[in-house]
């Protein structure tokens, strides 16, 4: 996992935008401690110079230095940061340039690469390296763009080929990488986060009010390609643009894959689960690959404890007996803490625990960094419970993390499952099947099912008032996803919009800020795909929710796998906002400054509830850059 940068100016880039380019690349200099590269390309000429970083190893080959430039030289330059995971030699060292002249950046990892290695090798092709980079450049070679369907993994790319003179562009399936884009008159900066971008374009960058206004007032943010800037875009996954750099934003983009659709029976949900569990197990297989000590986040719930469980059984397998490196975060005496099942599992299972009290830990000097590690705005307080798990990770040998993320949003974890899915039974006339969900939920979980029976049907007269032309305030997705009448629609706008994208984003940046590569095994595709076609019965049943899951993993303690809460990791934000009142204030005094309007009842900064002035500060904190 890596920090990747693409700066084209048409016309050729001059000294000055070359320094801004470096500048650009070293602000990704967390997500890459390992080393930098860079390429300079005349997409006329197809010519290409190899440039000096002062962290390039000394042992690659380099043409130039930076001073050694001559302005318009190069229209392109193709920048990167390494964290070395697999070949740690400078044989792996990007940007790569293989026997066609083609230039790759690449960040994530192809997971499968040793299976493609394998068939291209039997197309003829040769290597020099154990990585997964130049596994790639040689299926681009074999297939062409096409080669995207064939990987398993996680990446956003950039890959110059000078003899189409194109540039291919492209995120994963699920943008488990996300990839930003800036594209204003000549010049056009490809960033994997959106700092390096401000680095480049500066105050050429405007708000996107509406943006801005529905962030404040409802906490939507990453719900579609559209970020607060009115010029920077979220590339959209499973999709690439395969042209000249200066067509970028006129050329389409193509789509290389899509969810499925329809519901693919099975014999029985047993049959279904065995199926589940198979792909969680190759899944997990390929993600244990690694030439750097890996481990896995583990918090007690049923997914992180899926995951840790099906891993030792097999490394088991396997005859391997160390222990499996293990982080956690604990809130002793708190409602949200989880320790007493992870203690559990420790001991079942004999793992190298390790755990961290975010609550004893805070520091405001530390959660700033938090803030501006997200890239963007952040909605509450709950996400820096991970910034110190992935701080505790980046302190130890451990440089890759195992993780959960996705469980819920394919399996139908979260609470507005079931209110989607009630409503969906009442549309269909299954009123018989809709009184027993609410029975079965409500005895499983402990809720009041007249309160279950109200959040159905305030569900139901919204969608009905959307399907007569009614519009949710904010972006758009916001009335798609409300007006999904699926559960499994449900799910996929979670997956595509709703949820996921957010939640990838304080994955990725929480992990990278301490160089710690974060793997989803839950997100293989093949997982995605398969979860898509199950029938909504098989994720929600006898008031169960992600019931195929639990039916897959049987070696679970039953009190984890039938765990009838569901914990979210907890923050004394109270706490928190009041003993730091006055420097929340000072940072939401920013965005007055600014000009900003604030879309709340009373403008008045003193009068904001705790709600409004933390996401009005994170907003300052971000508008400072």
């Amino acid at each position: 996992m890596c920090g990747i940068l693409g700066y084209f100016k048409k016309g050729g880039l001059s000294s000055e935008d070359l320094n801004s380019g470096i500048a650009a690349l070293d602000t990704l200099r967390h997500r890459g401690p390992d080393g930098a590269g860079m390429v300079l390309i005349n997409t006329a000429s197809g010519k290409h110079w190899t440039l000096r970083l002062p962290d390039t190893p000394s042992d690659v080959h380099c043409d130039i230095l930076p001073e050694d430039y001559a302005p318009g030289q190069a229209d392109l330059m193709l920048g990167h940061r390494r964290l070395s995971i697999f070949d740690l030699s400078s044989k792996g060292h990007q940007p790569m340039q293989d026997i066609a002249g083609n230039q790759l950046v690449f960040n994530g990892e192809v997971y499968n690469f040793l299976e493609l290695r394998t068939e291209l090798e039997k197309h003829g092709h040769h290597f020099h390296t154990s990585s997964d980079t130049e596994v790639i450049q040689a299926a681009y070679r074999q297939w062409g763009p096409s080669c995207l369907s064939r990987f398993n993994g996680m990446w956003s790319m950039l890959l110059y080929d000078p003899a189409a003179a194109k540039l291919l562009v492209t995120v994963d399936r699920i943008g488990v990488k996300q990839l930003y884009t800036y594209r204003e008159g000549d010049t056009l900066v490809l960033a994997s986060e959106i700092k390096a971008i401000r680095r480049v374009a500066g105050a050429r960058l405007g708000i996107h009010a509406e943006n801005v206004n529905a962030f404040l007032l409802h906490g939507h943010i990453d719900l579609g390609a559209q970020t607060l800037f009115k010029e920077v875009k979220r590339f959209e996954p499973s999709n690439f643009v395969y042209c000249h750099p200066d067509e970028f934003g006129i050329a389409p983009q193509v789509a290389y894959w899509e969810m499925p659709l329809g519901v693919k029976e099975y014999p029985d949900m047993q049959r279904a689960a065995d199926v589940l569990r198979s792909l969680l197990d190759d899944s997990i297989r390929l993600r244990m690959r690694s030439d750097v000590p890996w481990g896995t986040t583990l918090s007690g719930g049923l997914d992180s404890s899926s995951i840790i469980y099906a891993a030792n059984k097999l490394r088991s397998d396997e005859g391997i007996r160390t222990p499996i490196n293990t982080f956690t975060a604990i809130f002793p005496g708190e409602e949200g803490d989880e320790s007493a099942f992870v203690k559990r599992i420790e001991a079942e299972l004999g793992l190298n625990a390790c755990y961290t009290n975010p609550l004893d830990q805070f520091e405001f000097e530390d959660f700033e960094r938090f803030l501006h590690q997200q890239d963007l705005p952040v909605v509450n307080t709950s996400m820096y419970a991970q910034w110190c798990v992935m701080k505790m990770v980046g302190g130890s040998t451990v440089k890759v993390l195992l993780d959960g993320q996705g469980g819920d949003e394919l399996f139908a974890g979260y609470h507005h499952h079931v209110y989607k899915h009630g409503r969906d039974l009442l549309l269909h006339g299954r009123i018989g099947a809709y009184k027993r969900m609410v029975k079965e939920v409500s005895e499983i979980k402990g809720l009041d099912p007249a309160q279950v029976r109200r959040y159905i049907t305030d569900d139901l007269k919204l969608y009905l008032r959307l399907k007569t032309g009614y519009r949710m305030p904010g972006p758009p997705e916001v009335t798609e996803w409300n007006k999904a009448l699926s559960l499994r629609a449900v799910l996929e706008q979670d997956i595509r919009s709703w949820v996921m994208p957010m939640l990838l984003r304080y994955e990725d940046r929480n992990s990278m800020a301490f160089a710690v590569e974060a793997r989803l095994p839950f997100l293989d595709y093949r997982i995605v795909e398969f979860a898509m076609q199950l029938p909504d019965a098989f994720k929600i049943h006898a008031g169960w929710q992600k019931y195929i899951l639990r039916l897959a993993m049987p070696e679970l303690p039953d009190v984890i796998r039938w765990r009838k809460d569901k914990k979210g990791f907890s923050t004394p934000h109270t706490l928190w906002m009041t003993r730091y009142r006055e420097r929340f204030l000072e940072y939401a005094r920013i965005v007055v400054e600014r000009g900003i309007p604030l879309p709340f009842a009373s403008t008045d900064i003193e009068s904001l509830n705790e709600m409004q002035l933390f996401r009005t500060a994170s907003l300052g904190l971000w508008l400072r850059g």
